[in-house]
């Protein structure tokens, strides 16, 4: 029975080990890729990942102007900005190999950050659900990708 255990635990370690080798490296995916996964994600992503978003901005303070960094739109606009950012981001930037930020200039004033007023959202993504060689219109695939964080930015 020991045997057996230690056999199953010693699997469930490999198998944790190996899966970042399949997810999704950001770093090797070409930024007008990575934009593309973006436009499919936001129309496919579901409520939870949504709710996983909104808890982890007001978790850092972002929706509270007290804080270094928030945002200046009324709280019943950021969806609409995050989906833009997702939808046509300017700029990405991978990071920790499986994440992205992604970035949208708009033209007005979204937030503040250290006390100087910012026309930037910033959006972070989690990629490593994501099989490497995944389609980017596969709608079905993006149902477990990790929206990590909404701020303004730089």
């Amino acid at each position: 029975m020991k045997h057996r255990l230690l056999m199953s635990t010693l699997l469930a370690a490999l198998y944790m080990l190996a899966a970042p080798a399949h997810a999704l490296n950001t770093a090797e995916v070409e930024p007008q890729t990575l934009k593309e996964y973006a436009f499919t994600l936001n129309a496919h992503a579901g409520k939870f990942q949504w709710q996983q978003l909104w808890k982890a901005t007001r978790t850092a303070g972002y929706f509270q102007d007290n804080s270094q960094t928030y945002f200046t739109v009324p709280t019943a606009q950021v969806p609409d900005l995050v989906s833009t950012v997702l939808s046509d981001a300017t700029n990405v930037t991978p990071f920790a190999s499986t994440r992205a930020t992604y970035r949208y200039d708009f033209a007005t004033k979204v937030g503040v950050v250290n006390k100087v007023a910012v026309t930037a959202l910033c959006v972070d993504v989690d990629w490593r659900t994501l099989p490497d060689g995944t389609d980017v219109e596969d709608g079905s695939a993006m149902k477990t990708v990790s929206l990590l964080l909404a701020k303004p930015c730089p």
